[in-house]
């Protein structure tokens, strides 16, 4: 199968069995089809070490998706992503993740402060968004030009998102600083963000 059918079968596997508590013990099959699945998983073996069963649950930040959800031997949880056991992993994934988290407070201040919510190109009022005019991955890769402390692990915030560790709280504040002081942000509605020149 191409990558694509891959994703579309467990996607399809996912959905179709709906919310499970305990596929070990409602599904078996499935469990043990997703569980040789996990062992593609870029941070395979630790991901899945002393796994004692899987359950699906509603995804956090959009309801409507279903995720699953790994149980451990210790009684703790962890989301695994059968997505990134097929594509083949960004090793920036997470990094960007936790860089975009840090700075989400300011995005929500520049909204929070707009005075008019509205498209800065067509003027629509409609599914308006916060856009970098200074692209996001320029201020990303100026920021870490020539640093030696990028951080390479993280913690997961309560939606599953990367998060900076406590210790590497020093990066993240200096990241914090330098966005606040470069990043230039206006409003564009979900159309114009979405078929803007990148």
């Amino acid at each position: 199968m191409t990558k694509k059918e891959l994703i579309d079968y467990y996607k399809n596997l996912i959905n179709s069995t709906g919310l499970c508590p305990s596929l070990k013990s409602n599904y078996p099959s499935i469990f043990f089809e997703l569980m040789d699945l996990f062992r593609n998983h870029p941070e395979y073996p630790e991901k899945v070490r002393d796994v004692i069963d899987i359950s699906i649950t509603r995804n956090k930040l959009n309801s409507k998706y279903f995720e699953l959800q790994i149980q451990k031997a210790n009684n703790t949880t962890d989301n695994i992503s059968y997505r990134c056991c097929i594509n083949k992993p960004n090793k920036d994934r997470n990094l960007k993740s936790a860089m975009r988290n840090a700075i989400y407070p300011q995005i929500l201040e520049f909204r929070n402060n707009c005075e008019l919510s509205e498209c800065s190109i067509c003027r629509s009022k409609e599914n308006i968004q916060i856009d970098h005019i200074i692209l996001f991955h320029k201020l990303y890769d100026d920021f870490l030009k020539e640093r030696i402390d990028i951080p390479t692990s993280f913690d997961d915030n309560v939606y599953n998102m990367a998060m900076f560790k406590q210790e590497n709280k020093e990066f993240e504040n200096e990241w914090k600083v330098y966005h606040k002081k470069y990043a230039l942000l206006r409003c564009l509605c979900m159309k114009c963000n979405l078929t803007r020149k990148k």
